[in-house]
């Protein structure tokens, strides 16, 4: 079919599943909704419904406008109110503010009544299911020493985050960040961490909008890369690309992308492709790298830090539910890796 009555289909579908799982009453206040996901999974409907369509337009010799009409507004809003009547709307806002729990490590909140959810008593069984195991969890870690799940300093900040936080083992934020970092290399920050984030922001509670997985891109991608790149800056690689450096008043390659690189780190919350050819070089360089993503997570998860990349950096921490937490884990990751990156500069300057 054409293109522009495709797209129609989908924003009149999207729009109507969106509003419907916005607007449920199935998703109490405490864990938020969300209509994203069912605005995805009615736009993923629509190529199938409008093939059968037009098919049937094209076989009962139906006329060109009326196929462009029942294609582009009678598709879209069929898929639109099928969402809303069946209960799928509503069990996908739910399923978005499970995926949030989850993400930010808070306890699942089911709702007594069900409304027009699909199949309630599945869900009911699966959310009990999964509110025994986070009970069995609490349980398991309140039996262990307090000093393997929290600290002093990594205080998880109270109401800013969720009405009831999950105990969380020290380390596992330090994974986080690794997994970020490696996520980044082989494309999952735009296939996987930015649609979760999305979802994560998607009609949170007030006060918690922003995202627990954007700080982490922000930490552990963003500023470590900026860390990187003002290493490259102030200690070139070796003794002849300083050189060069110099005579050239920093208008050589590795000079001109570092620091082309800084500013749209610092000014945007972008452009973390530029450590690469670094951390690709050295060993020591990649190592930090993951040394200062995992630490600077590990501040962010246990103090449940709610932030967002591709924003300038003072925006992103002003607009974070903990200031404090959000600037000293990126401060973290900047120092790190930087350290680390004029570390590995003073090997190679010193081996050469």
């Amino acid at each position: 079919g054409d293109q522009s009555t495709l797209l129609m289909s989908a924003t009149i579908a999207g729009i109507l599943a969106s509003a419907s799982a916005s607007q449920s009453s199935v998703t109490p206040s405490s864990i938020g909704g969300g209509g994203a996901l069912a605005g995805l999974v009615a736009g993923a409907f629509l190529p199938f419904v409008l093939a059968k369509v037009s098919n049937f337009c094209f076989r009962h010799h139906v006329t060109a406008t009326m196929t462009n009409i029942l294609c582009g507004g009678g598709v879209g809003m069929s898929v639109g109110l099928f969402m809303h009547l069946s209960g799928l709307a509503q069990l996908l806002s739910l399923l978005t503010g499970m995926i949030r729990s989850m993400m930010r490590w808070t306890r699942f909140v089911l709702p007594e009544d069900g409304g027009r959810i699909l199949m309630p008593w599945l869900v009911g069984f699966i959310f009990q299911i999964l509110r025994d195991v986070q009970r069995s969890w609490t349980t398991s870690f309140s039996r262990l020493p307090s000093v393997l799940y929290e600290s002093p300093i990594l205080q998880v900040q109270g109401g800013q985050c969720g009405s009831q936080p999950m105990p969380v083992p020290m380390g596992l934020g330090f994974l986080h960040g690794c997994i970020f970092v490696y996520g980044s290399k082989v494309g999952w920050d735009h296939s996987l961490f930015l649609p979760a984030i999305l979802l994560e922001m998607d009609s949170a509670p007030f006060g918690q909008e922003a995202s627990l997985f954007g700080a982490i891109d922000e930490c552990a991608l963003v500023m470590v890369c900026a860390g990187i790149c003002v290493g490259n800056l102030v200690l070139p690689p070796s003794s002849t690309k300083r050189k060069n450096q110099v005579r050239e008043k920093g208008k050589s390659g590795m000079a001109s992308l570092s620091w082309q690189a800084l500013k749209t780190n610092i000014l945007c919350g972008d452009f973390i492709e530029a450590a690469y050819p670094s951390m690709e070089r050295s060993v020591i360089i990649n190592g930090f790298a993951y040394i200062a993503a995992g630490l600077s997570t590990e501040i962010l998860l246990q103090r449940r830090v709610l932030s967002t990349a591709y924003m300038p950096l003072f925006v992103a921490i002003w607009i974070s539910n903990d200031r404090w937490g959000m600037g000293i884990a990126c401060f973290v990751a900047f120092v790190v890796s930087l350290c680390g990156t004029l570390l590995a500069n003073a090997v190679s300057i010193h081996r050469q």
